[in-house]
């Protein structure tokens, strides 16, 4: 695209310089600045007297904002309906869950009823479902597997020194025994479960009183769904033996759970062929019942009807009278003790052995349950204070601990439902715990006879809907092939490590991919929209106006030290793509489909040469030192190369950074603009480029005559060699329309 003669320049606008805008504006420093002192005063405000120590003490208690508002005539229903939906649904998956923690399923209740009422009292979300959840029991379960293969090696090395000390002609082996004493002895599973819950309750409340509810932001909804995926793959490949009952070999490093997988393969030749079965008939209950009746009658029903519990019950039921234990060896779950527990006391001592597990499971719980709360904020307009939900789960599983439970977390699929059964406020979870409550006094002794089994495909049936997940991979194809990269990565590195290794590799890899980002952004050559005052990018728009060797720029991302090479090499990528744009006389970046137009001047030079670069600040949220050095350093560069350049559309904050950095020093303030059209009417006081390009069907063009006018002549695309009459004298620098076909 070439431009109209110097001669033909339509008159410029007028323009005003950012020094002079702030100063006709009253432009000041930040006031909403907060001293350390005053940081330091609200902080310490909760102490300060009694009575505000009291209202920071009511705090923690949501309930009591919500409670008193509460409107029973409208709600009540909706939550009653909700509360007893969900203890349905929570009743036989507590069960099962506990399965995978390798604690008896009594646990499992017992850590779904209190961590149930004590979400109420504690947490801010309206619709989230406490309780157990399987990928937090199975990393449990692995987790008090690893602490007593370690105390039990402990516990090898101290009768190993103890033997040494014996060590003499007159050892007596029984008193070598009773000199032994070890500090872990008969330390049973529950014990370690509850020490661990109790634990990582207390790493969530520092987590909370340090204020880190942020971190949630790093997880990104990529990262969770190949998360929650490879954790399902973990929890199905775990269950599977259990359906046929056969005994696995244990496989630890990378890739154990593939491992196991063909292990189990390997081993089908010595299933219990009567558990299969059962399992294989449970399955097709469930699809049928799930995902037939269910779906099918949705509008029919108030509520959808709670086949795991109907398969509990028949299972139950069979497994009595027909005896699939004494006849078919069909393991049961045999006594289930009825009553709520005694509180114990955590074993304290145990700390500095688990302290790496306690850490791994209050992470993943945060994560997922942040996460799930941010999914219902975002689907059901709520909002939630993350904070205080750190503190919720903190407390319940602290204060749970005494009773018994291990960690639990939130949900989706029982969350879900609990939407759809009407629930208005938390209150759905007291009709919840209540009848988890009554399965714990009167109706733990009938489940006796409930096959093992099937508690292995509640649990891997209840998987099914993460593993629908797997569904946004094509759309996120589509959308952005860095956010299908940290789907796919977080997948395969859940799957091939633990939970907990596959986590952070994918968080440190979705964290990688926004350094990569910012490292290589986007850039922009501007140009402005014919007949505005607006700039936008040349490659995406046809009808443009180019000034003559002006260049605008724009780079969209914060100017750090990691990019500012690369945002030095684009500025100089675009001014050479530029001179050598107008050398052509065709401008490669429009992307016209038919027909351009371009104007030649009879007197063009051989050369254009970009005079002046305008760059647009708006692009920058941040700057670091690193940064303003180079951008005073590519300002003298291009000065001696005799192109000016232009700051536009600068934020008070980075101009505040300049400030700071005696930037202004090197770099004067007369080229700073408030807009993009300020910077370029600047450099354009004495000659102005003005050239279309578009792609209408019908072209028009606009000429200058002698006396200043400007006649309009419209061209049809067919046109192909269309003029415009000669209206100068021969020896004076005319425009000639060429249409050229694109």
């Amino acid at each position: 695209m070439d431009s109209i003669p110097e001669s033909d320049t339509p008159p410029t606008h007028n323009y005003i310089s950012q020094e002079h805008f702030d100063t006709l504006y009253q432009f000041g420093p930040e006031q909403t600045k907060i001293s350390f002192n005053k940081r330091l005063r609200n902080f310490c405000q909760p102490v300060s007297s009694c009575s505000n120590f009291f209202h920071f003490l009511l705090s923690f208690f949501p309930i009591l904002s919500w409670l008193p508002s509460y409107e029973w005539g409208n709600w009540l229903f909706g939550d009653l309906i909700a509360g007893v939906t969900i203890g349905i649904v929570q009743v036989p998956q507590a069960v099962a869950y506990a399965l995978l923690c390798g604690v008896d399923p009594v646990y499992g209740l017992y850590s779904s009823f209190f961590s149930v009422w004590l979400y109420m009292f504690f947490g801010t979300s309206k619709y989230v479902s406490i309780g157990s959840f399987a990928i937090i029991s199975l990393m449990t379960g692995e987790s008090a597997t690893n602490i007593e293969g370690r105390l039990a090696a402990m516990r090898v090395s101290d009768q190993v020194q103890l033997i040494q000390d014996f060590n003499g002609p007159d050892i007596n082996i029984k008193n070598l025994t009773e000199s032994y004493h070890g500090q872990f002895d008969n330390l049973t599973r529950i014990t370690i479960v509850t020490t661990v819950c109790f634990f990582v309750g207390l790493v969530q409340i520092a987590m909370a009183f340090l204020r880190v509810g942020f971190l949630a932001s790093y997880l990104s909804d990529q990262v969770v769904s190949g998360f929650s995926v490879a954790a399902a793959v973990h929890v199905v490949v775990v269950q599977v033996n259990k359906l046929i009952q056969v005994k696995l070999t244990k496989f630890t490093g990378i890739g154990f759970i593939i491992k196991q997988f063909f292990d189990v393969c390997f081993r089908i030749g010595n299933a219990n062929w009567g558990a299969a079965a059962v399992s294989l008939a449970s399955f097709i209950f469930l699809f049928i019942g799930k995902d037939i009746i269910n779906v099918r009658f949705k509008k029919c029903l108030p509520v959808p009807l709670p086949f795991e519990l109907l398969l509990v019950i028949l299972a139950t039921v069979c497994s009595s009278m027909f005896d699939l234990n004494g006849t078919y060896g069909i393991l049961i779950v045999n006594h289930v003790p009825t009553g709520l527990p005694m509180p114990v006391i955590p074993r304290f001592d145990l700390f500095p052995y688990i302290f790496s597990e306690v850490l791994e499971i209050s992470f993943v719980i945060v994560a997922i349950h942040l996460s799930m709360c941010k999914i219902f904020n975002r689907k059901l307009g709520t909002s939630t204070d993350n904070n205080q939900e750190l503190y919720a789960i903190g407390f319940l599983a602290s204060i749970g601990s005494f009773f018994n439970t291990y960690p639990v977390s939130s949900a989706l699929g029982r969350s879900m439902l609990n939407v759809e059964c009407g629930a208005r406020t938390q209150l759905a979870a007291l009709f919840c715990g209540a009848l988890i409550l009554v399965v714990i006094l009167f109706v733990g002794p009938l489940l006796s006879a409930l096959p093992m089994c099937i508690l292995a495909v509640i649990i891997i049936y209840s998987m099914k809907s993460v593993f629908l997940k797997v569904s946004e991979l094509g759309i996120l194809w589509k959308i952005s092939k860095i956010d299908w990269a940290i789907w796919v990565v977080s997948f395969l590195a859940t799957t091939l490590f633990n939970v907990m290794q596959g986590l952070l590799i994918s968080v440190g890899f979705a964290l990688l991919t926004t350094v990569f980002r910012i490292q290589w952004p986007r850039w922009y050559n501007l140009a402005m929209l014919t007949g505005t005052e607006d700039y936008r990018d040349i490659g995406r728009y046809g009808r443009m106006t180019e000034f003559r060797n002006v260049v605008v720029f724009r780079f969209d991302a914060p100017l750090l030290y990691t990019n500012v090479e690369h945002f030095q090499n684009s500025v100089n990528q675009v001014i050479s793509k530029c001179e050598g744009k107008k050398q052509d006389g065709s401008d490669k970046s429009s992307k016209s489909l038919l027909k351009k137009i371009s104007l030649v001047s009879k007197k063009q030079v051989s050369t254009e040469c970009v005079k002046h670069l305008v760059l647009d600040c708006s692009g920058f949220t941040f700057v670091d030192f690193t940064s303003v050095s180079a951008l005073s350093d590519l300002f003298h560069q291009l000065g001696k190369k005799n192109v000016t350049m232009y700051f536009a559309g600068a934020k008070a904050p980075i101009r505040d950074i300049f400030e700071s950095s005696n930037f202004y020093l090197r770099v004067p303030k007369k080229f700073f603009y408030p807009t993009i059209h300020d910077a370029v009417m600047a450099s354009q006081q004495t000659e102005t480029i003005y050239s279309d390009c578009f792609t209408p069907r019908i072209y028009t063009e606009q000429r200058k005559t002698r006396m200043g006018s400007f006649l309009r002549k419209d061209f049809d695309v067919g046109d192909v060699n269309a003029e415009v009459p000669d209206l100068t004298s021969p020896d004076e620098s005319y425009v000639s329309i060429q249409i050229v076909s694109s």
